[in-house]
């Protein structure tokens, strides 16, 4: 039996062609169309980020004369920073004031989420104003807490002087500023993990509660194996976000302390910040940036396993 050969007409040819034709075109339209899309992503991120973080990281082994470069010098700048006294101090009151001002904002957002998720309608007013100082620009913050903190005329110290207990000088008095600072902090950024706290406990199935409930358990039984362990993960991802929030913020203290008394608000971002504008040489003040990048880094990949296993 013989196979009857293939015949190609003009028609079915032409199709063919076509079809060619169509892949081709549908290569060379789209293989280069995300490119061209994600190029001002990418150049935006590249010079707003990764340009700055390769510059400091290239400054860091260099001698400079203000904004001058006078030559390279290797690992010296990394000596002196690490070798420092001075540096470490500073490392442990930015340490100190980034786990004082989350714990107290961890422990007010979270109760506040607790109290007024009872509350239901009023809950939800008062919710609203509760969120204030989280709107605001720390630049207002630090100047609001500025004038209330005034120990000529401000309102805090003339209250605690009116129940017979010397204020001392507030802010002027380096054993007070720092704790000062982060209560200040801690109460503009409180709003926020209350808001992270209420959303993770609105979308807390109800079964579970009534379980408990069958099983007798009370009010505390309830928030210990019910409540918070469902916002667990989402208390520890809004903890890691205040962290690095923290550590690198320094607006508050330029407004309210400029670094002071004695040094006694000085954080590493607000040295690295002191020192690129005061410094002669700003080759240490690039290490200094370097370790707070570290720790952001660190921070970063952190936050994202955590959210990566709370999300899988």
């Amino acid at each position: 039996m013989s196979i009857p050969p293939l015949q190609v007409t003009n028609q079915s040819a032409t199709h063919l062609a076509s079809d060619v034709v169509d892949d081709t075109d549908i290569v060379s339209r789209f293989s280069w169309a995300p490119f061209v899309w994600f190029t001002p992503a990418i150049l935006i991120l590249f010079l707003v980020t990764l340009y700055p973080t390769i510059f400091v990281i290239w400054l860091s082994f260099q001698k400079t004369k203000y904004y001058e470069l006078v030559g390279f010098t290797g690992l010296t700048n990394y000596t002196e920073v690490l070798t420092s006294s001075e540096f470490w101090d500073t490392t442990i009151i930015s340490l100190t004031y980034v786990g004082g001002s989350l714990a107290g904002a961890m422990i007010l957002g979270l109760g506040s989420a607790l109290v007024l998720n009872r509350a239901g309608v009023t809950g939800s007013t008062l919710r609203v104003f509760i969120l204030f100082p989280w709107t605001l620009s720390m630049s207002v913050v630090g100047s609001i807490w500025l004038w209330l903190l005034n120990p000529s005329f401000g309102p805090v110290p003339y209250v605690i002087q009116k129940l017979g207990i010397d204020p001392g000088l507030m802010l002027g008095d380096p054993g007070m500023a720092l704790p000062l600072i982060i209560i200040v902090t801690a109460w503009w950024s409180f709003p926020y993990v209350m808001v992270m706290a209420t959303a993770a406990m609105q979308s807390i199935p109800k079964e579970l509660y009534e379980a408990v409930e069958i099983d007798g358990g009370g009010a505390f039984v309830k928030f210990r194996y019910v409540t918070f362990t469902e916002i667990l993960p989402t208390l520890g991802s809004t903890a890691l976000t205040l962290s690095i929030m923290y550590l690198t913020l320094m607006t508050l203290i330029i407004v309210m302390t400029g670094g002071g008394p004695l040094g006694s608000t000085t954080t590493l971002s607000f040295e690295a910040f002191r020192g690129t504008v005061q410094a002669v040489n700003i080759g240490p003040t690039a290490v200094v940036s370097i370790v707070v990048l570290i720790i952001n880094v660190a921070l970063g990949a952190l936050y994202s396993r955590l959210t990566g296993r709370a999300t899988g």
